[in-house]
């Protein structure tokens, strides 16, 4: 009886009796384990049996702490044990609460589950236990979780129940499930997303995007959706049926499953840089489970902080999730809200056109009263530039004789003029040219006189050295130097056989 108690007040909340997460998460069960292990160890030579384990216990718990036996097990003769005393410990199945962190399923149909506690204070606790759902157990609990529209996910926090047992291949326990609490499960979601809309409210997050206007022709949009998938398919085929030349941007993301959420916070993140008209978060129909991602805070706060309107078309009716409730619109399907977004154009184009056949009737009207009045302007604009034409020709007439017999005039009073300065020009050039003709015959006559042949004809002589030089002095002649005198008719080349100098000649030298 006691244990049937302690088998329905157990919860996979170990933190809560007081004891660190980490530390004394498994003191419960283990510390029973423990002790009627050591029990049974006391007395390896007796059978196995409930009585012996009993009466095992007894005598550990008479034993002073601290003494054990000597007597070592075999590694199967301890799990043997180990499994018994759980047996005595938890006789019957439990009930575990716990968030789930995996789920893997086997090729053979069994669920692999790994519960946890839940995340407390912002710190993932680190007492976790296996959970198998075996097939022949299964079949019940899906269709549990099939008629309220749920399935077994990651991150949601469920209540099972089953019975404790030894996973000898992991060295690990094992829940092995038979049921799950599929109303706890359902009160649970439903309690935490209206403490999550509160809060939002209270932060006045809940309706921050509805108050951003949608742009009356939203071309550029935003999609957040799994690349490839049907949702988006059908959003980018709608849209591109319209016929309007929309501009979308795709930011891949998972939208169900472990990271899901974090996905979608941080495709939506991005296409704030793309600066969309329009931001679309869809994806495809599914269970209501599938959507545990768009209950998360995460994508609820970046859709509420967003800069730019969001709609969403997540594929499911009932329930709307935290994402629909804080989106500028929420939609069924994917579809929806492309035809949504289209109907948009279709209308602002359909305004426009309206407007425009509105206009027309007036706008030809209009273009025929300014017509005729731009008819009779321009005949007022001829008649006047006619008599306009005439006056200024009759001036231009006038203005050439005028100019004509100016022209005769000054043209005559210029002839005088020139013929004057022609007379007094000619003049002043015959002085100039008596002139140049006496200072040329001047330089003529000096010129003849420094001219070296008259000195030559005169008697003087030029002397050359070897090279051409005109030797001035003596002292550039050495005995048997080749010289070349120059006389008035003709050349004479020496060798100097002696050179003397006349001591007496004294005085700079001058050129001839």
């Amino acid at each position: 009886m006691q244990a049937r108690e302690r088998s329905e007040a157990l919860r996979f909340d170990f933190s809560a009796a007081g004891q660190p997460a980490d530390a004394g998460a498994t003191d419960g069960v283990a510390g029973s384990v423990a002790d009627l292990a050591r029990a049974s160890v006391a007395r390896p030579e007796r059978p196995v049996g409930v009585a012996s384990a009993t009466k095992d216990a007894a005598a550990a718990e008479d034993r002073p702490r601290g003494a054990y036996s000597e007597t070592a097990l075999g590694v199967g003769e301890l799990y043997e044990r180990v499994r018994l005393a759980l047996r005595l410990g938890l006789p019957d199945e439990v009930w575990v609460i716990g968030e789930v962190r995996k789920v893997t399923v086997g090729r053979s149909g069994h669920r692999f589950i790994e519960l946890a506690d839940s995340v407390k204070g912002g710190h993932e606790s680190n007492a976790s236990i296996d959970v198998t759902c075996w097939n022949r157990d299964w079949p019940t609990i899906a269709a549990e979780l099939d008629s309220v529209g749920l399935e077994l996910a990651v991150g949601l926090t469920v209540r099972v129940r089953g019975r404790l047992d030894v996973w000898e291949a992991a060295s690990r326990l094992r829940l092995s499930m038979t049921a799950l609490d599929v109303d706890a499960l359902v009160g649970g979601i439903a309690a935490a997303r209206r403490k999550l809309l509160k809060r939002l409210g209270e932060e006045g997050l809940l309706d921050a995007n509805k108050r951003l206007g949608v742009p009356l022709v939203p071309m550029r949009i935003g999609v957040v959706t799994s690349a490839g998938s049907e949702a988006y398919r059908d959003l980018s085929g709608t849209l591109s049926r319209s016929g309007f030349a929309f501009d979308v941007r795709l930011e891949h993301s998972l939208v169900q499953g472990q990271g899901a959420p974090q996905q979608v916070a941080a495709a939506i993140s991005r296409l704030q840089h793309f600066a969309p008209d329009l931001i679309v978060v869809v994806r495809g129909g599914g269970a209501r489970g599938d959507l545990a991602a768009f209950d998360s805070e995460l994508v609820a706060r970046a859709i509420a902080t967003s800069r730019h309107p969001v709609w969403t078309g997540i594929g499911h009716t009932g329930d709307e999730s935290v994402a629909d409730e804080v989106a500028q619109r929420a939609l069924a399907t994917p579809t929806a809200c492309a035809e949504a977004i289209v109907e948009l154009v279709a209308t602002f184009q359909g305004r426009v056109g309206a407007a425009a056949e509105r206009l027309a009737p007036l706008a030809r009207s209009g273009l025929a009263s300014t017509t005729s009045s731009l008819t009779e302007k321009q005949r007022r604009l001829e008649t006047a530039a006619g008599h306009q034409l005439e006056r200024a020709r009759d001036l231009l007439e006038h203005s050439a004789r005028m100019t004509e017999r100016a022209a005769l005039a000054t043209t005559e009073r210029s002839g005088g003029r020139l013929a004057a300065g022609a007379g007094r020009v000619a003049t002043a050039v015959r002085h100039l040219v008596s002139r140049a003709e006496q200072e040329t015959a001047h330089r003529r006559r000096m010129l003849t006189v420094y001219d070296p042949r008259h000195q030559l004809r005169r008697g003087w002589s030029l002397t050359r050295s070897s090279d051409g030089t005109i030797l001035r002095s003596v002292a550039s002649v050495q005995p048997g130097a080749l010289l070349t005198t120059v006389l008035a008719d003709g050349k004479v080349v020496s060798q100097a056989s002696e050179v003397e100098r006349d001591e007496r000649q004294e005085g700079p030298e001058e050129d001839v």
